[in-house]
């Protein structure tokens, strides 16, 4: 008897435990619930609204916009307006945020009670690229993405040819690529550039003005800086040298020759 009463005795202490944990449990998601309702439905966690119509939400802060249209950011967030930032969809506003051809990267934060921080990193235009049928130009980053020039901006960048809105978008990043490598090779001396071209992108030219007439050089696909700078400290010998000459070859880093024949092989 004692041996069963003993068991029947474990057996209630089990079930009570069982029970015991089974109403934390409930307990716990109840209050968790609670807890949760009331993030969503007070109004001291909502994001709140403008007073006037056409301002910017006062509790919503914008960190690293320069050229990326101000109203059309702020639209992204306006159903969450009125709302509890707890409700705030943070993965999918980043993704329309990223949808916007300025924006590169994004990142929102909740900051409690009821703020919301974005914090943007805008692409970088390095050039001009003309649009289809040559009449007007538009901007492109290094990846090739295409940017429109907000009307209040001016930038002062050469001009690519050899790239263009037409061109797939795997073409138009492999050829920028090899344009951004050539601007940052030549440093300072890309202000006397006013174009690049890139339809061989293993052998980039740019044109530029000097002494009186528009002059094409050939750089092939590297060192550019060094072939570059060669060419100035022979610039006037060959200008007079060759008046009627527009076009020198600069791929052979131990001399310059004018280029009658475009079709020697890149170096």
């Amino acid at each position: 008897m004692k041996k069963q009463a003993d068991g029947f005795s474990k057996v209630l202490s089990r079930m009570v435990m069982a029970c015991f944990v089974i109403v934390l449990i409930g307990g716990g998601v109840l209050l968790e619930g609670q807890v949760e309702r009331f993030f969503m439905r007070d109004a001291r966690f909502a994001l709140e609204r403008a007073a006037e119509y056409g301002d910017p939400p006062p509790n919503l802060q914008i960190d690293g916009l320069k050229y990326a249209n101000k109203e059309t950011v702020i639209k992204v967030f306006e159903e969450d307006l009125g709302r509890s930032v707890f409700m705030l969809p943070l993965a999918s506003r980043r993704v329309e945020l990223m949808s916007q051809p300025w924006i590169q990267n994004a990142s929102i934060s909740r900051m409690w009670p009821n703020r919301v921080r974005v914090q943007l990193i805008e692409r970088r235009p390095v050039a001009f690229v003309k649009r289809s049928g040559g009449a007007d130009t538009t901007l492109i980053d290094a990846d090739g993405v295409l940017l429109e020039a907000p009307p209040s901006a001016s930038f002062s960048l050469p001009v690519v040819a050899g790239v263009g809105p037409d061109m797939e978008e795997d073409a138009r990043r492999m050829r920028m690529h090899r344009v951004e490598r050539l601007i940052k090779d030549l440093g300072d001396h890309i202000a006397d550039v006013g174009e690049i071209q890139c339809s061989d992108a293993e052998n980039l030219r740019i044109v530029q003005p000097l002494k009186g007439r528009a002059v094409t050089l050939i750089l092939g696909n590297r060192n550019f800086k060094l072939r570059y700078e060669n060419f100035l400290a022979m610039a006037d010998q060959l200008m007079e040298k060759l008046p009627n000459a527009v076009t020198f070859d600069l791929r052979l880093e131990e001399q310059v020759t004018a280029a009658e024949e475009q079709s020697k092989e890149s170096r």
